[in-house]
């Protein structure tokens, strides 16, 4: 096709169209004269991926290159015609780069706290370039924010899976808490640097942590729900139940960090003695 074929189809003005040309973004046309030049669809896709990386990831220009070559595909020029090939980089590949590029962040975070940690901070422990970052996150803030995400996904999908056969309430409830006993203790400074971000004047953190408990405890209040339902335990407000636990948890948590007097499981017990049995209406054999 000739351009004006090209800006048709694709929205780009001929002159944006000639800088990306200039700068490498597309490979050159098929030319047949020194005024006469033809695109094809490899063109039309190029563009399509630039302007993606533009607008919907707000890539700056000096790394759309980087992108582009890293891409699920990119066009290896011939004489005379261009061949679009797949490269090696798979969508099973980008989603294990994403959580490996995330599972670094979380340490980097941990140690040097969210204002401190710099992108290259995470992208030199990976030996990745800038640019491979900016393909997977938009900025520091919105990794942060899927760290967040990530270590409470984490936190009840092994809750789900450790309850997943056990029928008996108080065991369960058990297990949720041992569960987030453990991945409290592991990423209690991550959240630690969340609740920090609160005390600025930016909403996000505010809209994330209640995001976050919100997730965090609606599955155990509905399991509440259902006891009272069923006449397991005595009817009460199951969502100040859940949120005193869970808070009763957390500092605890932290009490164990002071020296080897607590653990998990002597917390866990003295919780379920304190706080659950005292709910129970009716017993049964498997029952503590």
């Amino acid at each position: 096709m000739r351009m004006k074929e090209l800006v048709e189809k694709t929205g780009v003005p001929r002159t944006t169209i000639h800088f990306y040309l200039r700068q490498g973004l597309l490979p050159p046309p098929n030319k047949s004269g020194r005024t006469m030049a033809y695109y094809d669809n490899t063109h039309v896709k190029r563009l399509k991926e630039i302007e993606i990386l533009k607008k919907g990831l707000r890539v700056p220009i000096r790394l759309l290159k980087e992108h582009l070559d890293s891409s699920e595909v990119r066009t290896s020029p011939q004489p005379g015609k261009y061949d679009v090939t797949k490269t090696v980089a798979t969508t099973k590949e980008k989603k294990l780069k994403r959580k490996e590029i995330i599972q670094q962040a979380i340490e980097v975070f941990s140690h040097k706290g969210y204002h401190h940690t710099k992108i290259s901070d995470i992208t030199r422990a990976l030996k990745i370039s800038t640019g491979t970052f900016y393909l997977y996150f938009e900025n520091k803030r919105d990794l942060f924010m899927e760290v967040i995400d990530d270590v409470f996904r984490h936190i009840v999908g092994e809750a789900a899976s450790a309850i997943k056969s056990e029928t008996d309430f108080l065991k369960r409830c058990k297990m949720r808490c041992l569960v987030f006993y453990e991945n409290y203790a592991r990423y209690s400074e991550i959240l630690n640097q969340l609740r920090a971000e609160m005390a600025s004047e930016e909403r996000w953190p505010v809209e994330k942590l209640r995001k976050i408990y919100h997730g965090l405890t609606e599955p155990v209040i509905c399991e509440f729900d259902q006891a009272v339902k069923e006449g397991a335990i005595k009817a009460i407000d199951t969502e100040l139940m859940v949120y005193g636990l869970t808070g009763m948890l957390e500092s605890m948590t932290f009490r164990s960090t002071m020296d080897t007097k607590y653990d998990a499981e002597k917390i866990v017990a003295f919780m379920v003695d304190l706080t659950l049995k005292p709910l129970l209406l009716k017993t049964k054999d498997n029952w503590w």
